[in-house]
Parts: C-alpha cells; structure tokens; sequence
C-alpha cells in the first residue's frame, strides 16, 4: 500500500526533525526496520482496544494475532508468534494468561491491577512468568516487558513490596496521577521492581520511563532512560491510547531489543512523537476524529526516513 496524499504530506512535514530527537540513528532505525520485518504480534487485549490494538499493529507493518478464545488456542497462537501483549483488562481471565507463560516476547500490561483481586492474578502470573524465564535461561532467553500507568506500577511496587514508590495514586480506573517523586527516586523505585520481576518496565505518563534489570544489561548499555519530550495530553482522552502503546512497543522493538532500554525509549519517543505532531497540524476535532489522523500518521512510520 502506498502512503496517501495525506500522509506523504504529514510525513514532509516532521521527517526532518527525527534523527536527532531519537539519540542516534541506530535507535531510529531499529523502530523502523522492524516493522519492516512484520513480525507476527499476538494480541490478548481487553475489550474495549481490541480493535485499536490491531490497526495499530496493521498500520506499523506488523501482523496482529488474536487467537485466544481458549486456553489451547492462545498458547498456540502464542507459539507462533514472535511477540505476545498480554493486556489484564477484561475480559482476560487467568487461564488466558497462563496459556502464555512460556511465550518468548511478552509485554504484559497490568490494566486494573489496583482492583484487589486483579492485582492477585496480575502478582501471580507475573511470579510464575519469573520462574518459568530464569528455568528457560540456559535454553533460550525469554523476554518480558511490564508496561503501565504511573497508578498501575505504583500497585504492582505495593504488591511485591518494593521499598520505594512513584508517587502517584493507586486506581482501579484507566485514570492515573503523575505524582511528584524525583527522577532519581522513580528510577529507585523501578529498578526495585524490575529486578524483582526479571522484567523490562516501562511506565508512562506526562514522562515515560524505562528500565531494564541489570542482569541483562551488555556491553555498557544504559539501564534507565527517560523520555521528557512530546508531552500529548489528548492521548489521555481516548480509551485504549495506553494499550495501543503496548502494541506498538511490540510491533516495533525487536524480540532482542527488548531487554534495551534506550530501544524501548526510542519507540515510545516516537509514539508520543506522532501524537504531538499531530495536534500540531490540527487535522481533527476532537478525540474521535484524533485517532483517525493518529492512526494515519502511523500508518507512515515507514516513510519517515
């Protein structure tokens, strides 16, 4: 498919801009070779970003999956796959979840996990997930990515004891606060937790953060990285704008990179890039018809070079 009038023009206007916003243009690269390489994302969403989850995912390139009806089905589909996003929203119930345990990417978005009895299968699966990757380590490396909202990493920091926090709100709603802790603080806090899961975190908010257990760490590669630019507050104004993000980490990391904090920084950059640029423009008029423009702009992803 050819990129549009409309995009060929979006894509003009904020290509320029990039190689320099994104660090380097190995970063900038990898997003974008990736979904040239159309990775298979398996897609075990809640209800109302199901579909949103998978246009994103078809605009970037890669190929959506949702089988998981069943148990047998999803650890199937899972198996076939290069990636999985496991999104805790309803209606994904434990047994869903547990088909997916062995899956060799996962982002894991913990959606609700304020709520008492979601937090319990968010803790549980995220524990056994833990046992099963350091079993797996001498065989093959298995990859998990926690993505949340600042009151969603502040629940599972609750629920796993860290001796620290993020500052923010516990909530049962898709709403989150962005607290007031220092940046050293934060990284305190998830560095804490990351360790505790064997997991990759990535936390969001007016400020993404990332960072990824030291035992993954190579060759120098920093283990926190922050994102402070392209703030975009209407992403907060749709449902699902997070979880997509969870879908397009996977679309656009490659299963490698993800245990790389400055590639997980370099996705999300551009996610919050695309977003501002488009407000920028000003080719909608309101939250509905944002996400039209939205999923246009990243229907261009590969024409930014």
């Amino acid at each position: 498919l050819r990129p549009s009038s409309r995009s060929r023009a979006f894509v003009s206007r904020v290509a320029a801009p990039w190689p320099a916003l994104l660090g380097d243009r190995g970063s900038q690269r990898a997003v974008m070779d990736d979904a040239r390489a159309s990775p298979k994302v398996q897609l075990i969403m809640n209800a109302c970003s199901a579909s949103k989850a998978a246009d994103v995912v078809l605009a970037v390139g890669a190929k959506p999956c949702m089988g998981c009806t069943t148990y047998e089905e999803a650890a199937l589909t899972a198996s076939l796959c290069d990636v999985t996003v496991l999104n805790f929203g309803t209606p994904t119930t434990a047994e869903i979840a547990n088909a997916v345990l062995s899956a060799q990417n996962v982002v894991v978005d913990p959606v609700g996990c304020g709520l008492e009895t979601r937090g319990r299968t968010v803790k549980e699966w995220l524990e056994r997930r833990g046992a099963v990757a350091r079993d797996a380590s001498d065989v093959r490396p298995m990859r998990t990515v926690v993505k949340g909202n600042r009151s969603e990493i502040e629940a599972l920091i609750e629920l796993f004891a860290v001796n620290g926090s993020v500052g923010a709100n516990l909530s049962v709603t898709p709403e989150s606060s962005d607290g007031d802790c220092a940046e050293k603080d934060v990284f305190d806090a998830l560095n804490q937790l990351s360790e505790k899961l064997g997991a990759m975190i990535v936390m969001t908010g007016s400020v993404d953060y990332v960072t990824t257990p030291r035992s993954t760490r190579v060759d120098g590669a920093p283990g926190n990285e922050a994102v402070h630019e392209f703030d975009a507050p209407i992403l907060q104004k749709f449902s699902g704008a997070g979880c997509c993000l969870g879908a397009f980490l996977a679309a656009t990391v490659p299963g490698s990179g993800l245990e790389n904090a400055r590639a997980l920084r370099a996705s999300c950059l551009v996610y919050r890039r695309i977003a501002t640029d488009v407000v920028r423009l000003g080719n909608f008029s309101g939250p509905a018809s944002f996400q039209v423009a939205f999923f246009d702009a990243l229907a261009s992803l590969k024409s930014y070079e």
